[in-house]
């Protein structure tokens, strides 16, 4: 088995892991940042008769071909294919192939939830949803699809509320939550002692039993208190003031945490960018013990490298050689300063927050043998940021792809400012 690091990937490997266990197959499972021609090299030389691939590989079937002369491949991902390959030893598993959206509609965990459901696998729902909400599948606040197919039908075993949308609802104190909430909150975002001040003028006790309370700590009343005061906050001096609600997914019988879908996907993300996708992979199968306190260690590790990320973005945006702004798109030109495990999760924060007026964001970021390129686009506007990227990196002779919202590449050193020359003339060529 090979998957992708991300939450979605994480959690379809487990997915496909829990029908082998079940079926008492033995496996092996590597998780990877991209599917490279040297990956695939390294699989040809393996002596497996059956090779799965998980949030990944639609888009790189011309490298995964090579392996059909001696395996069965089998695809689960979401991604549009970008080549058609007709052989009888390959099996594509693929939302597009049946005129379903995978980019807003349908995640890979999803899709592999469907594939374990029909092999007697149960009370996994939780983690189709936490891909789909791990891989930004939240149009407007809500999962559309197949994927609210799943959420519809399962036995209450996730409940939803409508909520503040935070990050951290579990695991940061409010005060924390308020003062670097992606939605801006005029006279208090960024400063957190502005924002314990507006906590205690609107009568939200900060603490119980000398311990900060965080978000999930509040009641009902105390949330809704919380909510409305941020959007008289936000009144007449942000665009869509009340856009500060989003539903909230509790997962029924999950430790700390884990009960709640947000931060779980948070933990995924945080093991899989920081090369401990093992411990990911075992909260997922459900062993928590000790798997749930070294998550913690790891996602307080993965924010602080994320704050240093976005402080740089702050210190440098108005620098050109580092974030670069046309009519059209804004550039983050991180190089060494940001990690390539990093780049697409900075520009999915940006393209869901007020930080940045443009609609289109592309990150680079120095990468092994190369640069990672990630492309976000908001729900505003209809683009397909997959295949532009794809569009534009062809031209530069790599390899590239995603879907409508999320789009990845490498590239050569150098070639940033190259790239962003032709990606502006693909958005010119898409707009017409």
């Amino acid at each position: 088995m090979i998957s992708h690091l991300d939450a979605d990937g994480l959690c379809s490997a487990s997915l496909v892991a829990k029908i082998l266990l079940k079926s008492q197959k033995r496996f092996h499972l590597s998780v990877v940042k991209q599917l490279e021609k040297e990956m695939v090299d390294s699989l040809e030389k393996e002596g497996y008769d059956i090779f799965v691939f998980t949030d990944i590989g639609s888009g790189q079937l011309n490298e995964v071909k090579r392996l059909l002369d001696k395996a069965v491949v089998i695809v689960i991902d979401h991604h549009p294919p970008r080549e058609k390959v007709d052989n009888e030893n390959l099996v594509m598993i693929n939302p597009h192939s049946f005129g379903i959206d995978g980019g807003n509609e349908i995640s890979a965990s999803t899709i592999a939830y469907l594939l374990a459901k029909e092999f007697g696998v149960n009370n996994s729902e939780h983690l189709s949803i936490i891909g789909s909400i791990g891989d930004m599948q939240e149009a407007n606040g809500e999962l559309n699809g197949m994927n609210k197919i799943v959420l519809d039908n399962s036995n209450n075993k996730i409940k939803v509320r409508k909520g503040l949308k935070a990050f951290g609802r579990i695991s940061k104190p409010l005060h924390k939550i308020i003062a670097y909430s992606t939605e801006h909150i005029p006279d208090v975002s960024g400063d957190e002692s502005s924002a314990i001040q507006f906590i205690s003028d609107i009568g939200i006790e900060l603490k119980k039993d000398g311990e900060f309370r965080t978000l999930n700590d509040l009641n009902d009343d105390e949330e809704k208190l919380l909510i409305t005061s941020i959007i008289m906050k936000r009144l007449n001096r942000t665009e869509n003031p009340q856009k500060v609600t989003g539903n909230v997914y509790t997962l029924e019988g999950k430790p700390g945490l884990l009960a709640d879908a947000h931060e779980f996907a948070t933990i995924l993300n945080s093991c899989g960018r920081q090369q401990l996708q093992s411990i990911g992979i075992m909260l997922c199968l459900g062993e928590n013990r000790d798997a749930l306190a070294m998550a913690q260690d790891i996602m307080l590790s993965y924010k602080r490298k994320l704050m240093k990320s976005i402080k740089w973005f702050e210190t440098n945006s108005k620098n050109p050689d580092s974030v670069l702004q046309t009519e059209n798109a804004v550039y983050i030109i991180g190089k060494d300063s940001i990690p390539d495990t990093m780049i697409g999760t900075l520009c999915s924060i940006f393209a869901n927050s007020e930080k940045i007026e443009r609609n289109i964001i592309v990150g680079f970021a120095d990468s092994d043998n190369g640069v990672k390129v990630s492309g976000r686009v908001t729900s505003k506007i209809n683009f397909d940021m997959g295949n532009a990227i794809e569009t534009t990196v062809k031209t530069l002779g790599g390899e590239g792809g995603g879907h409508g919202k999320a789009g990845g590449a490498k590239i050569k050193k150098g070639q940033e400012i190259e790239f962003i020359k032709r990606f502006e003339q693909t958005i010119k060529n898409i707009k017409g």
